[in-house]
């Protein structure tokens, strides 16, 4: 299969040198035709520019060619945002009067008189000319010197990227079992999904979103959208993603493939400045690849776009070469049609004001897998590869994961759904399963993987690492669900250590009544007064459980966030508790239960803030049966314990 493929060539490029890919000399010693022969300084820097200048850009508008067009400097815009300058220049030439400063045009460098002043990284939409923000060299080249003094592996977590429930309606999320482990967690702010990681403001840290949103009805200057080429993709997965990803300077367009891109019989093309380049996200049976231009480059070191991809900081991200299939002129912003080639380095450093990286080196990434079984129970099979980013891994796996669904079966409309993850972490293997019922099937089952995997990565307790990712989704495509029609108890009165019985009623969609019982014991150490028998679905349980326990919930440490994960309940689950209206306690985390009731009442009495809660209530006994489809709803009733029976 072509992932195979791809995964050998990573693998040699682990071990074999780039040669060809590699120049030497002193800083801008590179080159391209005589409109960059320096002979002295290889720089210009802000204070040498003057409106009126001329000046020459690269980039490539077809194949790999790089192509020279000229530029007249407008003017110099000061302190734009803190610490950074702009440069105004019109760009000049047929196409570029056609077309307008494009998407993939992020980071082609800017030279005047053969010295580099910078790299092409803003733009308005629906300008009538191609006017473009140059982002001043001096304020990019700051990387090399990270590049030099931060080891690679020092990526670092970022903020929580859960974005495929954007999708989700708030009904939904609240009954996701992740969804309320990250709730407890911390992960999200309180039980407003619009306030959960996986909106869309939380997902772009706040220092770059003046830097990376669209501009209104082109009222001001803003950086170029990168386009996010996606390959083997489904119509109505694109529509999906650029909701997920707006608010990111990511802009999802159809992509693939193609003899031209794909290096055969070409030879590796050498990466100079103008050469378009690529940062894979995801390679294998999907690909995504976003795209722009290579600024300057001093020996294995480069820098690309003139402005971030994400502004993650340190990162490891996949670079590749890129292969120019033609331009797109459109009415807002035209953009390059691009295709990936080779894996040819690793971008190590995300920033305010560019990307940068090494040539040679791999960079490692995140095995995923991928079952789907449609309705008619044929499986289908993909793998993938994902960036290992913790900031952004979830994000790409979860968009992976939707495109695999979306291939095979609907991404919208109601469908009943049993998925299964296997997370292989470097402390274990993590299990989880849920089966829900769905509007938006796809992205619901990606918005589950990717909270989960925020969960691990993101997580207060302990630097964790995903190794691997297995996940199946099996789906039937109709409306499957069940709602608790009423709940009876064998008799109202019970001694301690009697069994109380209880038959619970659901009414299956459009199938009429089903029954099932369960059975709780009364301790025997209860005492006499009232107690209550309580019966939901998982996503009353996980409400009622929030309610009852409040700060008691939260988790202490990584092993009872794990816990938690148990903890919660598949939204086939039916819930019975039986309990005693006296206050309970969870100590650091864990709830205590059995515990004596006077000895309970005063313990509670007494809970320090930080390691002791009390609960609204104690849990005596509880039980729990599955059903075949999703269950909404809840009951209770009171019952009486007596020592005279």
């Amino acid at each position: 299969m072509r992932r195979f493929g791809k995964m050998l060539l990573t693998a040699i490029l682990l071990f074999v040198p780039l040669a060809a890919a590699s120049t030497s000399g002193s800083l801008g010693d590179v080159s391209h035709g005589g409109a960059l022969h320096s002979g002295g300084a290889k720089f210009a820097f802000i204070d040498e520019i003057a409106p009126g200048d001329r000046c020459i850009g690269l980039s490539v508008f077809q194949g790999t060619e790089i192509e020279e067009f000229e530029l007249e400097i407008l003017g110099v815009v000061r302190d734009v945002s803190p610490g950074s300058d702009l440069i105004l220049a019109r760009a000049e030439g047929e196409l570029l009067e056609k077309t307008g400063i494009m998407q993939g045009m992020s980071g082609s460098p800017v030279y005047k008189n053969g010295r580099l002043i910078g790299a092409i990284a803003s733009a308005w939409s629906f300008c009538k000319e191609p006017i473009a923000g140059i982002t001043p060299i001096e304020e990019m080249l700051r990387a090399y010197d990270m590049l030099d003094e931060m080891p690679p592996s020092t990526d670092t977590p970022g903020h929580a990227a859960g974005p495929a429930f954007d999708r989700i309606t708030g009904g939904e999320v609240r009954g996701s079992r992740v969804a309320w482990v990250s709730r407890a967690a911390g992960i999200g702010t309180g039980n407003d999904p619009e306030q959960l990681p996986w909106s869309s403001a939380a997902r772009i840290p706040e220092t770059a979103l003046s830097e990376m949103s669209a501009p209104a009805e082109g009222a001001r200057l803003a950086p170029l959208d990168v386009p996010l080429f996606v390959s083997g993709h489904d119509p109505r997965f694109l529509n999906g993603a650029r909701g997920i990803l707006s608010g990111s300077s990511l802009t999802p367009v159809a992509g693939g493939t193609s003899e031209s891109a794909s290096g055969s019989g070409e030879g590796a093309v050498e990466l100079l400045p103008g050469s378009s380049v690529g940062i894979q996200l995801v390679r294998g049976d999907v690909d995504m690849m976003a795209s722009g231009t290579v600024t300057h480059r001093d020996g294995d070191r480069v820098l690309a776009f003139g402005h971030p991809m994400f502004h993650a900081g340190p990162v490891e991200l996949p670079m590749v070469g890129a292969f120019v299939h033609t331009t797109m002129p459109m009415l807002s912003v035209s953009y390059k049609f691009t295709s990936g080639t080779d894996l040819i380095g690793t971008f190590y450093q995300d920033r305010r004001r560019m990307v940068a990286g090494r040539l040679g080196s791999a960079p490692r990434m995140l095995p995923l897998s991928v079952t789907v079984i449609a309705p008619t129970g044929e499986a289908r099979e993909f793998g993938f590869e994902v960036l290992r980013s913790p900031a952004y891994a979830s994000l790409f796996s979860s968009l992976a994961v939707a495109n695999a669904i979306s291939g095979v079966t609907k991404s919208v409309g109601p469908a009943d759904v049993t998925l299964r993850i296997r997370l292989v972490t470097d402390e274990g293997e993590i299990d989880y399963a849920n089966h829900f019922y769905s509007e938006m099937p796809a992205f619901r089952s990606a918005g589950e993987l990717a909270t989960l995997m925020d969960i691990v990565l993101l997580n207060e307790f302990e630097r964790r690492e995903i190794e691997g990712i297995e996940l199946s989704v099996e789906f039937d495509e109709t409306r499957r669900w069940a709602a608790i029609e009423r709940i009876n108890a064998d008799r109202t009165v019970y001694a301690p250590g009697d069994i109380v019985g209880i038959r619970v009623v659901l009414r299956d969609w459009q199938q009429g009544l089903t029954e099932r019982t369960l059975e709780l014991r009364v301790p025997e150490s209860e005492q006499e007064g009232q107690v209550f028998l309580w019966v939901g679905g998982a996503q009353e349980y996980h409400d009622w459980e929030s309610s009852r326990l409040g700060n008691g919930l939260v988790p202490r440490s990584y092993s009872q966030l794990i816990d938690l994960i148990d903890r919660s309940r598949s939204e086939d689950t039916v819930v019975a508790q039986l309990l005693s209206p006296r206050p309970g306690l969870s100590l650091s985390g864990d709830e205590l239960r059995g515990v004596p009731g006077r000895a309970a009442l005063t313990m509670a009495s007494v809970a320090a803030s930080g390691t002791a809660a009390r609960s609204e209530m104690t849990v005596l006994a509880q039980d729990e049966f599955t059903h075949d489809r999703s269950v909404i709803g809840i009951h209770q009733i009171q019952l009486t314990v007596r020592t005279d029976r």
